[in-house]
């Protein structure tokens, strides 16, 4: 006998949980609104997060709209923030022209903060553990999915099988739900990896973000707290080996050269590691009783660290869409999902071409760009309603 939700929702990291908790009806003040009976699949154990334990390598930029949001979830009861690197300011220059930006946060509200991954997922976890909508299934796997007009219906691993009126797949960028449901997926490279580690700074700037742009790509220097830096170098694919194996005084004096700014001594603080930089989107987000959020839909590249911030808005925008609707009515589940889509996919698009644009802009060899970039990014300083607009596009 399958044991019945209104949502399944496979993955239950950052966006899948998120989207578990929005669905569920979680308002972060110990109640819980009316919502969704929802059944979360995770192939992994439940995570935990040690303070006193090494850093992991796997962070990311939350923009202050998603920290409000957070919050809102009651993520805060249960993450730490002197692990957290939040930040009033950005920096960015052209290390092939003389163009600058800065931008600035309000005194009441930072720009955004850097965040360990495994920090926020094991916070959302907890809150799911607790929550009377929410059943998580850990060390489980879907096997088989089976859609029909009314439902959905799924086998677990261990052989349970479990239905809904709806499925979510939240499982990352190679994601079994879009894999199982046979949505095309395009995915474009860049021939780029992004270098990662963690780096001490003696003289950067307080509470800021900094990014310097190069011809193979722009450094990513992002505050973690008492001068340690989260570093993502993008680099040709062919470069990247050079400096993954370089001694650790080569590494930083070549990292010197790119940043081209006095941050005061530089100390590497993590082993390196790198990861293949591309941009990708499914064909479609929604398929009969079937829907994608976050990496399983889109991935685009980090430069404006702008990845889960996109998969959390497409979270909160699947809720708003599926307020009030009875998820049994194929035509009017339909109906919303079809919105989810409409909204998402233009959003997603924008972004992805905007990051992909700026890729080619600091990255084209052709000389004429130079002064081009600088004008822009001077003139672009100047105009603090345009900063503000870009800034509120960004998430941030």
């Amino acid at each position: 006998m399958s044991k019945s939700y209104d949502v399944i929702i496979n993955g239950a990291g950052m966006v899948g949980a998120v989207t578990a908790l929005l669905l569920a009806g979680q308002d972060g003040q110990d109640t819980e609104r009316e919502g969704f009976k929802v059944a979360v699949i995770e192939h992994g154990e439940q995570t935990t997060f040690d303070p006193a334990a090494e850093r992991q390598m796997r962070v990311s930029a939350i923009s202050a709209h998603n920290l409000d949001l957070l919050r809102k979830l009651g993520l805060d009861r249960h993450w730490n923030e002197p692990r957290m690197g939040f930040y009033q300011h950005m920096r960015v220059w052209d290390n092939q022209s003389t163009g600058e930006l800065e931008f600035t946060g309000s005194t009441q509200q930072p720009l955004g903060a850097m965040v360990e991954n495994n920090q926020l997922i094991a916070a959302a976890q907890q809150l799911m553990s607790a929550h009377p909508n929410i059943d998580v299934y850990y060390q489980q796997q879907i096997d088989n999915i089976e859609c029909s007009e009314r439902h959905v219906r799924i086998e677990l691993t261990d052989q349970q099988p479990l239905q809904a009126k709806l499925l979510v797949g939240a499982d990352g960028a190679r994601s079994r739900i879009r894999q199982s449901m046979g949505i095309e997926w395009s995915q474009k490279p860049y021939r780029q990896k992004g270098l990662v580690c963690y780096l001490k700074l003696t003289a950067a700037p307080e509470s800021t973000a900094l990014q310097a742009f190069n011809p193979g790509g722009p450094v990513g220097l992002l505050p973690m707290n008492d001068g340690l830096f989260s570093m993502v170098w993008s680099l040709p694919d062919t470069e990247v080996d050079r400096w993954l194996q370089a001694d650790e005084q080569t590494f930083i004096n070549a990292l010197k050269i790119h940043i081209n700014r006095d941050l005061g001594d530089i100390q590497l603080a993590s082993a390196r590691a790198a990861f293949p930089l591309y941009q990708s989107q499914a064909k479609t987000y929604v398929k009969d009783r079937v829907v994608l959020v976050g990496d399983a839909a889109h991935t685009i590249h980090p430069l404006a660290g702008q990845g889960v911030n996109l998969g959390f808005a497409d979270a909160e925008c699947l809720a708003t869409k599926l307020k009030g609707v009875r998820l049994r009515d194929a035509e009017a589940l339909a109906r919303a999902l079809k919105k989810y889509q409409r909204v998402r996919k233009a959003e997603v698009s924008k972004t992805a071409a905007t990051m992909d644009a700026l890729h080619h802009l600091f990255t084209h060899p052709s000389p004429v760009l130079k002064p081009l970039r600088a004008f822009g990014m001077n003139r672009l300083n100047q105009l603090a309603p345009l900063k503000h607009w870009l800034l509120k596009q960004a998430g941030s």
